[in-house]
Protein backbone atom coordinates (compact mmCIF):
# COMPACT_ATOMS: atom_id res chain seq x y z
CA UNK A 1 0.00 0.00 0.00
CA UNK A 2 2.83 2.26 1.19
CA UNK A 3 4.21 1.89 -2.02
CA UNK A 4 1.19 2.52 -4.51
CA UNK A 5 1.33 5.88 -2.12
CA UNK A 6 5.08 6.52 -3.35
CA UNK A 7 4.37 5.60 -7.08
CA UNK A 8 1.58 8.11 -6.90
CA UNK A 9 3.15 10.76 -5.37
CA UNK A 10 5.91 10.44 -7.49
CA UNK A 11 3.37 10.52 -10.56
CA UNK A 12 1.79 13.37 -9.10
CA UNK A 13 5.23 15.50 -8.67
CA UNK A 14 6.01 14.72 -12.02
CA UNK A 15 3.42 16.33 -13.06
CA UNK A 16 3.49 18.69 -11.36
CA UNK A 17 7.13 19.50 -12.45
CA UNK A 18 6.46 19.11 -16.09
CA UNK A 19 3.61 21.83 -15.81
CA UNK A 20 5.68 24.26 -14.15
CA UNK A 21 8.60 23.64 -16.63
CA UNK A 22 6.88 23.91 -19.49
CA UNK A 23 5.56 27.19 -17.79
CA UNK A 24 8.98 28.44 -17.09
CA UNK A 25 9.95 27.38 -20.93
CA UNK A 26 6.80 29.55 -22.25
CA UNK A 27 7.68 32.59 -20.11
CA UNK A 28 11.43 32.76 -21.13
CA UNK A 29 10.78 31.77 -24.54
CA UNK A 30 8.47 34.88 -24.77
CA UNK A 31 10.61 37.16 -23.03
CA UNK A 32 13.62 36.55 -25.06
CA UNK A 33 11.83 37.35 -28.38
CA UNK A 34 10.76 40.47 -26.82
CA UNK A 35 14.13 41.29 -25.64
CA UNK A 36 15.93 40.16 -29.35
CA UNK A 37 13.13 42.80 -30.86
CA UNK A 38 15.28 45.82 -30.20
CA UNK A 39 12.19 47.83 -32.15
CA UNK A 40 9.67 46.46 -28.92
CA UNK A 41 8.09 49.63 -27.53
CA UNK A 42 5.32 48.06 -25.91
CA UNK A 43 7.49 48.14 -22.55
CA UNK A 44 4.32 47.19 -20.60
CA UNK A 45 4.19 43.95 -22.63
CA UNK A 46 8.62 43.19 -21.92
CA UNK A 47 7.69 44.19 -18.11
CA UNK A 48 4.91 41.29 -18.08
CA UNK A 49 7.05 39.13 -19.31
CA UNK A 50 9.80 39.75 -17.41
CA UNK A 51 7.19 39.44 -14.02
CA UNK A 52 6.05 35.91 -15.38
CA UNK A 53 9.06 34.64 -15.97
CA UNK A 54 10.59 35.52 -12.19
CA UNK A 55 6.89 33.76 -11.13
CA UNK A 56 7.50 30.82 -12.97
CA UNK A 57 11.04 30.18 -11.91
CA UNK A 58 9.83 31.19 -8.59
CA UNK A 59 6.95 28.22 -8.47
CA UNK A 60 9.10 25.72 -10.14
CA UNK A 61 12.01 26.52 -7.58
CA UNK A 62 9.16 26.55 -4.57
CA UNK A 63 8.12 23.33 -5.96
CA UNK A 64 11.61 21.57 -5.76
CA UNK A 65 12.39 23.13 -2.12
CA UNK A 66 8.78 21.17 -1.29
CA UNK A 67 9.80 18.03 -2.87
CA UNK A 68 13.21 18.13 -0.96
CA UNK A 69 12.06 18.99 2.08
CA UNK A 70 9.48 16.48 1.93
CA UNK A 71 11.77 13.97 0.78
CA UNK A 72 14.52 14.66 3.59
CA UNK A 73 14.53 12.01 6.28
CA UNK A 74 13.43 12.52 9.78
CA UNK A 75 15.71 12.94 12.68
Amino acid sequence: MNTQVEITGELKDSSIHGELCRRLVMAKTQLDQLERDGACSDLSALSMARVEFALASRALADALVAQETRDEPSH
